[in-house]
């Protein structure tokens, strides 16, 4: 045990003296752009429903009328459970204060696009009714949001920092997206994207990551990792399972910007 707490404090030491020798108590901003990775965590389905209502001829009385099989309305959906990585891109700034030479406060406000794919490109099906779903590529949950990360950043090396902090998020547009095309006896009707009601706007992340700083140039690489439930109902109402079930954002982000020290 002493020699583990001896190596610990060596290595400390060791740090600390090769450690950036960053200025204490000075300001500085950095403008950001970059890219992300973005998917959930858990069970996040996305669905297709459909309701087809026949046409009637003026002349038809809408009370006296008697239904057929045809002229029935016909309803259903289709859904898909298994998401993978939807790519976007981020791009906000950073202010940052240098309490000493190693540890750095900074807060961040950026605009950053978050969601998931679904694989789902030529994807064809036809109901009993006679209902033709297609959907002619990836189907997206498109989460356009503002994050605004708080973190410690500690350098360890030169310009290498490490940094770990917390991350609101809220969902200033919620969409999904896919040319999704509905056929029905000759008919059809395409549609590009719709709202999103099942999930919920604000959220929060734990970013962790690293950055590198050479003569004002920064590279950071952070992973952003949901620590609240995105769904508002859980799995209620999804395919007849009551049983509950949470979602949480994933993003990983790769940005360089240029720090303006004040």
């Amino acid at each position: 045990m002493k020699k583990q707490l001896f190596f610990l404090a060596a290595l400390l030491m060791t740090v600390s003296s090769v450690c950036a020798q960053q200025k204490a108590g000075t300001f500085s901003i950095t403008p950001k752009i970059g890219v992300t990775a973005s998917n959930f965590s858990g069970n996040m389905p996305i669905n297709v429903a459909y309701v087809v209502i026949p046409q009637m001829s003026p002349s038809e009385s809408l009370i006296f009328h008697t239904l057929s099989e045809e002229n029935m309305v016909k309803a259903g959906g289709i859904g898909f459970n298994e998401s993978k990585n939807k790519f976007g891109f981020t791009a906000g700034v950073e202010a940052q204060y240098q309490f000493s030479k190693i540890i750095g406060l900074s807060l961040g406000v950026f605009y950053t696009q978050q969601g998931a794919s679904y694989d789902t490109k030529k994807f064809s099906e036809t109901s009993n009714d006679g209902v033709k779903v297609a959907i002619n590529d990836n189907l997206k949950i498109n989460l356009n949001s503002i994050t605004m990360p708080i973190l410690a950043n500690v350098y360890i090396w030169k310009g290498l920092a490490v940094k770990a902090g917390l991350q609101p998020e809220l969902a200033v547009s919620k969409k999904t997206g896919g040319d999704v095309t509905i056929s029905y006896q000759g008919q059809s009707l395409s549609a590009v994207h719709s709202d999103v009601e099942g999930i919920k706007s604000f959220s929060l992340s734990v970013p962790v990551g690293v950055s590198y700083e050479y003569k004002n140039m920064v590279a950071d690489l952070r992973y952003n990792i949901g620590v609240t439930d995105l769904r508002k109902d859980g799995d209620a109402g999804w395919g007849g399972n009551n049983s509950r079930s949470t979602s949480q954002n994933r993003t990983l982000s790769f940005t360089v910007g240029y720090k303006f020290e004040l």
